[in-house]
């Protein structure tokens, strides 16, 4: 018999409560502790370095605490920050000092059982040698130790780099506590294939915000408006959501003041992609729309690493996207060659800060980002299997300009329904993994009103990945699961010319193939679809599902024939329109999603937007034309000046780009090419006021029927259109 799930806690997760002076953060600067004057005086609001490392013992215990000289380079820190009118973040490496290793071996983690850490010798220039574990003694003494050093030198916070968690711990904490809490041994290793494994990553995780929720009630008691404006590994930099075991739960940002994530864009973080802006997106979501910044790295290869010849430029692009997809940008002072160089950027985002504070997404489109999927069903190859639907659905709302705002595993419990209401649409790109009460939400959803679009084998799995024998929504898509297609393992010929090239890398990726066709259907019904495929029949190459026949036949918009079907066999259903109760939903068994980003074609791109538009019930309130190269982001402010609609456009075009070796290609922009004839339409009443920022220009605007239209002038690298009323 399967393990069962572990059982609900006791009392329901509660975010942290930040200090409102964090909502008005949106220029963050690390440096050396010499900097960090000159990183206020640039417009830093907050400044971080690193200084000090933990000391043993605490001073409350008769130590001595920090030796003379740190002691001094701090508080001179400190002081420098504080003067101009900032908050100094004191990066501090969570590691216990050799010192402390010496007297305390065992509050160590112990990874391997069979090793008794006990016996080995702590050096002060291996970390591995002194890695303490959170969850025994040494995670109370770190504790102790921040709120001291909060209380002697008057810091604002902390940010850390590997206060996480391990794979697997068998220290003498972790073993007795596993076992009186969950009446369970620890599992033998770490193995995700295990479900008995897959329940102790959640326990650890749990574990872990139980450290820091102890270590915010300990800091903010000790000092109301301190804060932890701490590193992420698990909220949207691309690498990270293939790390794996994941080292903390993605609900652990909500513990942060701040999370952070070193923002690559290079190569190895497919940097020329919608990755970089996704990943900015989703560490926005992994917070509940609250404060988060990105730190774009300056460096213009990831291998080997370097920022020799890293454009200014650039440095000021990537700013951009960042603020676009609702994200802080955060940056060093200087880099190779460049003393000071972020200073420009910051003054750039100081002219945009009054519309960046406190601003929420428009509610329109939601897609669940699911990490119950990506850790428990598509662990063997996340790369493949998870993030290609997420990109696919992000890339075509991102080329169609349509309001999209992700959504977390947390945003579908039941104590979530209110939220979730607010949406027009919920999309859920291959959401495989999803608890009965996570389903009965979105059934719950459907049912009131709400659109939805889902792909593959959503709800195929529960939370922890256990397969069902059926899709737990099958009775609100229409279809059952019948399985993948078989497919057929004959190589067809190839054109001598592409032969050449064609390697086993290019057999083993060649999988997915198939047709898919349509007839008379409001969702292909649409003037840039039929121009592509005018004939109704095109190449597909995607995920793909085998589901069983409608009851009702005129349900099935489109039909998917996979390579090596028997001639004669009846083509599957590929894609489903119906109605569910009040709502409109629309299931694609063919990876559609997963296909417009693994190897795409534009009709894809727009089957997935008339789909989500389909399912709305008609287009977002607020519409806008422009070149796919443009990024269109929108957000509400509301106080007590009024009502206002923001719509941020950034210029993604690299006039480099495609020049290079494609799996080598990292956005190393030195000049604008602006974009002219964008045009923005606001639905409903005529607003008082458009005005372009940071320009401060007012807008030229008309009306079209019940909306008016907003031309714009040419836009260069990022600007605003704000509509207040």
């Amino acid at each position: 018999m399967a393990p069962t799930a572990l059982a609900a806690p006791e009392a329901p997760f509660k975010p942290v409560v930040i200090p409102d002076w964090v909502y008005d953060v949106t220029r963050m600067a690390f440096c050396s502790p010499g900097e960090c004057a000159d990183a206020a005086d640039a417009g830093a609001q907050v400044v971080q370095t690193n200084v000090v490392w933990p000391y043993y013992p605490l001073k409350r215990d008769g130590g001595a605490g920090l030796s003379d000289n740190d002691a001094k380079q701090l508080r001179d820190a400190v002081e420098a920050v504080h003067k101009r009118g900032g908050r100094f973040v004191l990066g501090l490496p969570p590691f216990p000092s050799v010192k402390l290793i010496a007297e305390h071996p065992d509050w160590r983690v112990k990874t391997d059982p069979m090793v008794d850490v006990t016996k080995v010798v702590a050096k002060e220039d291996d970390l591995g040698t002194r890695f303490g574990c959170n969850n025994g003694p040494w995670g109370d003494y770190f504790i102790d130790l921040c709120v001291e050093l909060l209380n002697d030198y008057d810091l604002d916070g902390y940010s850390f780099d590997g206060n996480y968690h391990v794979a697997l711990c068998h220290c003498p904490a972790c073993r007795d506590k596993y076992k009186r809490e969950t009446t369970r041994e620890l599992p033998p290793k770490a193995d995700l294939a295990d479900v008995a494994y897959r329940q102790y990553l959640v326990w650890r995780g749990e574990k872990l915000e139980d450290h820091f929720r102890k270590l915010q009630t300990k800091l903010k008691a000790a000092k109301p408006q301190a804060v932890l404006i701490n590193w992420s590994t698990n909220a949207g930099r691309y690498g990270h959501f293939l790390f794996s075991p994941r080292a903390m739960s993605t609900r652990l940002n909500l513990l942060f003041d701040m999370p952070m994530q070193e923002w690559w864009l290079d190569e190895t973080n497919v940097g020329s992609s919608v990755a970089p802006a996704f990943g900015a997106a989703y560490l926005r979501a992994t917070t509940g729309d609250r404060p988060n910044a990105s730190e774009p790295y300056l460096m213009s290869r990831g291998n080997p690493y370097g920022n020799e010849s890293f454009p200014r430029h650039e440095q000021f692009v990537r700013f951009m996207l960042a603020l676009t997809n609702g994200s802080t940008p955060a940056s060093i002072l200087s880099w190779a060659g460049h003393e000071k160089g972020s200073v420009p950027a910051f003054k750039e985002v100081e002219k945009r800060q009054q519309w960046l504070v406190r601003a929420k997404p428009v509610p329109w489109a939601a897609m669940l980002v699911s990490e119950q999927t990506r850790q428990f069903h598509a662990y063997k190859d996340i790369a493949q299997r998870h993030l290609p639907h997420l990109f696919g659905v992000f890339r075509a709302a991102t080329e169609e300009h349509l309001p999209l705002n992700l959504v977390n595993d947390w945003d579908l419990e039941p104590a979530a329904r209110e939220g979730l209401a607010k949406y027009k649409v919920l999309i859920l790109p291959n959401a495989a993994a999803l608890s009965d009460a996570q389903v009965e939400t979105v059934r719950a959803y459907v049912t009131g009103g709400g659109g939805l679009v889902a792909t593959c084998e959503t709800s195929l799995f529960d939370e922890l990945g256990r397969p069902r024998k059926d899709f737990a929504l099958s009775d609100v898509f229409g279809v059952s699961y019948r399985g993948h297609p078989t497919g057929t393992t004959a190589r067809p010929q190839l054109d001598a010319n592409f032969a050449v090239v064609a390697d086993e890398s290019y057999w083993k990726e060649r999988t997915g193939v198939g047709r898919l066709t349509w007839a008379e259907h409001a969702l292909v019904k649409d003037e840039k679809l039929a121009d592509l495929v005018p004939r109704r029949d095109v190449i597909f190459r995607g995920p793909q599902v085998v589901v069983s026949e409608p009851s009702d036949p005129a349900t099935v918009a489109a039909r998917l024939v996979p390579e090596g079907t028997p001639p004669g066999t009846p083509p599957p259903p590929g894609i489903l329109v119906r109605n569910y109760g009040k709502g409109r939903v629309v299931y694609f068994a063919a990876g559609v999603d997963a296909a417009l980003w693994s190897y795409s074609f534009p009709y894809q791109r727009r089957l997935m937007a008339k789909a989500i538009e389909l399912a709305a019930g008609g287009p977002p309130p607020v519409t806008v034309v422009a070149p796919m190269c443009v990024q269109s982001t929108f957000f509400e402010q509301n106080d007590s000046a009024g009502r206002r609609t923001i719509v941020h456009l950034f210029n993604g075009l690299d006039s480099a780009s495609g020049h290079g070796q494609p799996k080598s290609e990292v956005p190393l922009r030195e000049q604008v090419v602006p974009i002219h004839d964008i045009r923005v339409r606001c639905a409903g009443p005529r607003p008082k006021r458009v005005h372009f920022e940071p320009d401060g220009l007012e807008a030229e605007t008309s009306r079209d029927g019940d909306a008016t239209v907003v031309k714009v002038p040419p836009l260069e690298v990022h600007k605003m259109v704000v509509a207040e009323w």
